[in-house]
């Protein structure tokens, strides 16, 4: 993944960061179904000791929040890092469980507040979730709340909904895209053509 800073985020995020982020979606397990914290605590004693300060969860990453909470929060003030996490719509059965998602995560991770929050995995296959639980007023209701100090959403989608996506809510922070090499030119990825909505925007 990749992150693609826009407008005022620049400004307001790019210090201060390192240039790597820490994905906590796959961390190191004692068995399948135990993800070994002791190990996690390591890696983010490194990663902090070398001026990086960027770690992103989610909802869905199973047992990742809590883990995070352990090898991280309860260990570093919580103006030493930056902790991002995500709504993912498709996965809730309702608007309520999906609106519901940030009290779990919140609680999961033992923080107050989140400095981003992403609406999850956006796809052209999926957009009907989020328009029609009425997530992108909510991110900002919680953000006026004071519970997310940022609003983004991850992107695995079209450039076309990227573009419709952008124009319809300027109240978007940042945009995560998929980027590497094998996806530049990808027809399902698309990773060029996405970044160059970005960057348009």
């Amino acid at each position: 993944m990749d992150h693609y800073l826009y407008g005022d985020a620049k400004n307001a995020w790019c210090s201060g960061f390192g240039k790597l982020g820490f994905g906590l979606m796959r961390l190191p397990r004692k068995d399948e179904n135990t993800i070994d914290v002791e190990e996690t605590k390591k890696m983010v004693d490194h990663f902090m000791a070398a001026g990086m300060h960027y770690f992103d969860t989610a909802w869905a990453y199973d047992g990742s929040e809590d883990a995070i909470r352990q090898a991280l929060v309860e260990r570093y003030p919580r103006d030493r890092f930056f902790l991002v996490d995500k709504l993912n719509a498709r996965m809730a059965k309702d608007e309520a469980e999906a609106k519901d998602e940030i009290n779990v995560s919140l609680k999961r991770a033992g923080v107050s507040y989140f400095d981003l929050y992403f609406l999850h995995a956006i796809q052209d296959g999926n957009i009907d979730f989020y328009n029609r639980y009425g997530l992108w007023d909510y991110a900002k209701q919680l953000k006026e709340e004071g519970r997310i100090r940022h609003i983004g959403f991850s992107f695995h989608g079209s450039p076309e909904l990227l573009e419709n996506l952008l124009d319809a809510h300027p109240e978007v922070e940042l945009v995560q895209l998929q980027i590497n090499y094998a996806d530049w030119e990808n027809p399902k990825v698309q990773s060029r053509a996405n970044l160059a909505v970005c960057q348009k925007h």
